[in-house]
């Protein structure tokens, strides 16, 4: 995985905004129209720095995604014998 020239920048932008929030939130003691400056600062900040890049890696990644149909069959028909003996018996 490598990350991009810029997002060393922005992750560290991000962290002194997180921490900024922490110290001077309304709710916490801070002063509300400071607050509200700072936010517009760092927002500021943020937008001018871009959005975040992705993420590259060497290799693919890749990602299992079981559908109905697509577990192999013996696997299937436990889940389903699995789910029928836990409820209760359909009777009309």
């Amino acid at each position: 995985m490598t990350r991009a020239p810029g997002d060393d920048e922005r992750r560290q932008l991000l962290r002194e905004y997180r921490e900024f929030i922490r110290a001077s939130h309304p709710d916490r003691g801070g002063d509300p129209a400071e607050f509200v400056a700072g936010l517009e600062r760092f927002r500021a900040l943020i937008d001018a720095a871009g959005p975040p890049a992705p993420i590259r890696s060497g290799a693919a990644a890749e990602t299992t995604v079981y559908r109905r149909g697509r577990l192999p069959g013996r696997l299937w028909r436990q889940l389903t014998e699995r789910h029928r003996r836990r409820n209760n018996p359909r009777v009309e």
